[in-house]
């Protein structure tokens, strides 16, 4: 019989999830554009993925246990992770030069398995 998942193992795969659909998105972009628009997707779907580890990671480092306490740690952290995310936007257009198309592309698509991820467990 199978044994339930610990909540660390689901955010692990939700995590590898998003990595392998920002790999597959970026490689797509590769063979349909070019190098650049590759990176830049696979910049897009980074930030999904850095900003989702860091949620997740704070998220586990908390030993609250009361429901209240739990979702305003929640709220806070997903307001936080919505600046962060528009820091790596910024960031990535002007420092890095990302196309912006590819790189919205790449983010939603990781975004996206996030969500799904989420859904389905």
């Amino acid at each position: 019989m199978n044994r339930p998942r610990s909540p660390k193992e689901i955010a692990a795969s939700i995590l590898l999830s998003q990595t392998f659909a920002g790999v597959l998105t970026a490689t797509l972009f590769y063979y349909i554009l070019d190098l650049e628009s590759a990176r830049s997707s696979f910049i897009g779907s980074s930030i999904a993925v850095l900003t989702s580890l860091h949620l997740l990671s704070v998220l586990f480092t908390k030993n609250e246990k009361k429901p209240k306490s739990i979702v305003n740690t929640l709220y806070l952290l997903e307001g936080l992770k919505f600046l962060l995310t528009a820091a790596f936007f910024i960031a990535a257009i002007i420092l890095l030069k990302a196309i912006f198309f590819p790189l919205i592309i790449g983010y939603s698509v990781a975004i996206f398995i996030y969500w799904l991820s989420l859904l389905i467990t």
